[in-house]
């Protein structure tokens, strides 16, 4: 009598280097490889890809960037008394050097990250439970790691269009449905900030999570998607809840 391998096996030992492509076009099956296996190089190795895309575009953007803060500085500095304005200047010129920059946004961004990827894969553990799946919440984290491939992509299209066109997107995603065409005006705006992150990298980044959801918890795909929608609300409102309290909105709408 001939046996043959089941096909869960034979998809659970994939290699690391096709999971990557796996994600693009066999995502289910992805899903089911990387959270069969509790391996460290199962999330390490997407999250060092995602830390990399994002050090890459902070690299290439940050003296575009630069440019733009300073001429919001300048916005500011020239509605200050006179005698106060040395002192900001001074101030603003010390966080506003290339390497501080720089050092800023990569650390602070990589922190974001990976407490954003806590948070998703708690509260999809957490809501997957109540829904009635079955799953751990180390699984769950390789799969919320493994559904952010396509902001890595998202990031290096971005550093390879403003490496290109020696500047940056002016309006990404459907932020154009709000610009007013002064950026620095539109960056205080958070529906601006809001739209700006709606894009296909981000419906793509949804559609794994929905996937993923689905297999790693053994739920259905209506509930999937429920919890899916649940997660992309929360994270959308997270994205601008800062301006807000902040008054963003007043700034944006002036």
């Amino acid at each position: 009598m001939t046996t043959t391998t089941p096909p869960i096996l034979n998809e659970t030992a994939r290699p690391l280097w096709q999971l990557f492509f796996g994600i693009i076009d066999r995502p289910a099956a992805t899903f089911q490889a990387v959270t069969a296996r509790s391996k460290w190089y199962l999330w390490a190795a997407p999250l060092l890809a995602l830390s990399l895309s994002l050090v890459i575009l902070v690299v290439v953007q940050t003296p575009y960037s630069l440019d733009l803060a300073q001429q919001a500085a300048e916005s500011q500095l020239a509605q200050m008394p006179e005698d106060q304005v040395e002192a900001a200047r001074a101030g603003m010129g010390m966080m506003m050097s290339l390497p501080v920059m720089l050092a800023t946004g990569i650390g602070f961004g990589i922190l974001f990250m990976i407490v954003g990827l806590l948070a998703q894969t708690t509260l999809l553990y957490f809501t997957a439970l109540v829904s009635g799946g079955e799953l751990t919440f180390g699984a769950m984290f390789r799969m919320s790691v493994w559904s952010r491939i396509p902001m890595a992509l998202s990031a290096l299209v971005q550093a390879g269009f403003t490496t290109f066109a020696g500047r940056l997107i002016q309006y990404p995603g459907l932020s154009f449905l709000v610009a007013t065409g002064d950026l620095i005006q539109d960056s205080r705006n958070p529906l601006f900030v809001l739209l700006g992150g709606l894009d296909l990298f981000w419906v793509w980044h949804l559609l794994l999570v929905g996937l993923g959801v689905a297999g790693v918890a053994h739920i259905s795909r209506g509930k999937a998607l429920i919890l899916t929608l649940v997660y992309a609300v929360l994270a959308l409102a997270i994205t601008v809840l800062p301006m807000l309290l902040f008054g963003g909105m007043g700034a944006g709408s002036q």
